[in-house]
């Protein structure tokens, strides 16, 4: 009988009836799974049948999960190297999607590129002002009092209604720049309080100011001598902290910030540099270079299981590469070109094989410490030319001498085009300050060595960052004397300019939703007025914060801010580091305030990159390009919750 030939409520009985047959047998065959493992592993059958009832009664939520979880995501991940789109036949293109968006190449690369720094920016300024705001308000409802009930459930009221669409359009019209709620309450307290308007008035300046420079950036205009300032600068903090009594805090201190360094500019690093047209050679040495200490690491810990996984897993990716190079080169044995990276693998895979045979002592983890000496020679010895000789080092004694590297100033060309490119790679400045603090931590028992160490790196990255600054200066300055001289405008960080040449006279009013200088903050106030959650979050951890402490600490004759910063913060320390991690994972998949509150004016300073992969997937239909951006977006957000795992030693976790 056909199915089309029954009547509706038949064809709904008949299909309920196979899906729960489905379930059954799917489920019965996860608990025989299980069942034949523990068998094989010599199990007995009393936990046999234990192990087929669990996975039995568990088998419709793994089915579900390998159908509509894993398989999708295997699914996506084949697409991403795909050139599918919606009608039209499927295309293998390999990395090209990855490298369109990594790039930033053509149009739908520049959006994502500005997407992913819009991301960035809910992140980096969103999430500890929501924090704050959070705690603000938990501190707050901290006690007991007549209505205090109601204020909590005033303040968590904006969590539900926070992703309506009637609250978030109400908040459009409040941040409307003429008549809206929210600058009329401004103007009117600015009128009342002249202290207030200077600061408001203030505030509108910095602000704009800071948002011009971060639009300027995500526009990819030129920052000159500049890119050097900002590792300085960070290195300069960093060892300041470290000045004083040497402790092990301190040294644990100089050990994390190298690492994160480390991590964040090879990652820099291999985002653009293995999606190039052509991958550079070096890059099959650093990372055969990199496998190589993750071997000679796990073996000195004796983590025998990791190193055999590092060894085949190492070698399989060798092996691959290799195939993929002589697929390239059509199978050619006889292409220079496939010969010089084959030549590369077989370098890189003779230390691996190696390190197969012998046991794990000191004289074994001697030899494989010279091999990885020697891959870090090749390494050396490929990148020196035209970065560590001639004019590539020549910032670097300028700017500690507060000289300039600017050759001709008045060639817009040569300031745009040439002069970022023709000196030091920044990654070497980052990778002097890596440097610099692991030998500062590894001088942890000599006092003297690592004190002349702290001192000279100090009086270094100081004067780097001064004399940074200033050639930045003379670098921005000559685009402002070249458009003077032309009678133009000035387009080299152009928002930037426009906003900070003159301060705001007393009729300004933030733009909010209708200027790419305050859209972005917008959404940022609208999150934080949605803090509840948090405060929820951390009004739980106050309550669970012994009085006994306090009490203590008044005895002791501490004052607010003490018993602040050396009581609550630290046992509230849990509740902190879950907002953290729950606010960045958040703010980096913004999407449903975007979708709403987007116009034609300020879509692209808007645009999150969930946004971008929603409308390059559902609106333009083009799957293989949505799949990529949001596989890049998931390695980011998995990295930097790892991340903050990985360095969460500040949580305490003791009542």
């Amino acid at each position: 009988m056909n199915l089309d030939q029954l009547g509706y409520h038949e064809q709904n009985l008949i299909w309920t009836g196979l899906t729960v047959l489905f379930i059954i047998v799917t489920s019965t065959i996860v608990g025989l799974i299980a069942s034949f493992i523990l068998r094989m592993a010599g199990a007995s059958e009393q936990e046999q049948r234990r192990a087929f009832w669990g996975f039995s009664f568990a088998g419709p939520w793994i089915v579900g999960f390998l159908i509509f979880v894993l398989g999708p995501a295997i699914a996506s991940f084949y697409y991403s190297f795909t050139d599918y789109k919606v009608g039209q036949p499927l295309k293998w293109i390999d990395i090209e999607n990855y490298r369109t968006l990594l790039l930033g190449e053509g149009a739908h690369g520049r959006r994502f590129k500005q997407a992913l720094f819009n991301s960035f920016y809910y992140t980096i300024i969103g999430v500890p002002l929501q924090i704050m705001a959070s705690l603000g308000m938990a501190l707050m409802l901290n006690r007991e009092g007549f209505g205090i009930r109601w204020f909590r459930t005033v303040y968590y009221l904006p969590v539900i209604l926070a992703g309506s669409p009637a609250a978030l359009l109400a908040w459009r019209y409040m941040l409307n720049p003429n008549g809206g709620f929210i600058n009329e309450a401004l103007k009117r307290f600015a009128e009342a309080f002249f202290v207030f308007d200077y600061l408001y008035r203030g505030f509108i300046y910095i602000f704009e100011g800071f948002n011009g420079f971060y639009i300027g950036i995500t526009r990819g205009n030129p920052v000159g001598p500049l890119k050097y300032t900002l590792p300085a600068v960070i290195a300069v903090l960093v060892l300041l902290a470290l000045l004083g009594e040497w402790t092990r805090g301190k040294r644990s201190l100089a050990t994390r910030s190298a690492e994160l360094l480390s991590i964040a500019v090879a990652y820099n690093m291999m985002s653009i540099g293995l999606v190039s047209t052509r991958v550079d050679l070096s890059w099959t040495y650093f990372f055969g270079l990199l496998l190589l200490a993750l071997v000679i690491a796990n073996g000195a810990q004796g983590k025998r299981l990791l190193v055999k996984v590092w060894q085949i897993g190492g070698l399989s990716m060798v092996a691959l590469s290799a195939f993929m190079t002589l697929r390239r080169a059509d199978y050619a044995l006889d292409n220079p070109d496939a010969q010089k990276y084959l030549i590369a693998l077989l370098l890189v895979a003779a230390p691996i094989v190696v390190s197969f045979f012998g046991v794990w002592d000191r004289r074994k983890l001697q030899m494989m410490g010279g091999l990885a000496v020697i891959l870090v020679l090749i390494i050396l010895i490929r990148v020196i030319p035209g970065q560590l000789d001639g004019d590539g080092l020549r910032p670097i004694g300028s700017y500690l001498t507060f000289g300039t590297t600017i050759k001709d100033a008045k060639d817009v060309d040569y300031l745009e085009d040439i002069h970022p490119y023709e000196y030091l790679s920044v990654h070497w400045v980052y990778g002097l300050v890596i440097l610099s603090l692991m030998g500062i931590a590894l001088l942890n028992n000599y006092p003297r060595q690592r004190h002349y160490l702290l001192g000279g790196s100090l009086a270094f990255f100081g004067l780097l960052a001064l004399g940074s600054f200033l050639d930045g200066q003379a670098y921005f300055n000559a685009f402002d004397d070249i458009a003077k001289a032309a009678g133009r405008p000035n387009y080299h960080f152009a928002l930037f300019h426009q906003v900070t040449d003159v301060f705001p006279d007393k009729d300004r009013v933030p733009l909010w939703m209708n200027n790419e200088l305050w859209s972005k903050p917008s959404l940022v106030l609208i999150t934080m007025w949605s803090s509840g959650a948090g405060m929820l979050i951390f009004l739980a951890a106050l309550k669970g914060v012994p009085r006994s402490l306090y009490e203590a600490a008044e005895v002791d004759g501490a004052n607010t801010l003490q018993k602040f910063f050396k009581i609550t913060l630290p046992m509230i320390s849990p509740a902190m580091f879950y907002n953290v991690v729950i606010g960045m994972i958040a703010a980096l998949q913004t999407f449903e305030s975007v979708y709403i509150l987007r116009t034609t004016q300020n879509e692209d300073s808007l645009a999150s990159a969930a946004y971008f992969l929603f409308v390059r997937t559902f609106r333009q239909l083009s799957i293989g390009q949505g799949a990529a951006a949001s596989w890049i977006l998931t390695v980011i957000i998995v990295t930097l919750t790892i991340l903050q795992f990985r360095y969460s030693q500040w949580v305490n976790y003791e009542v």
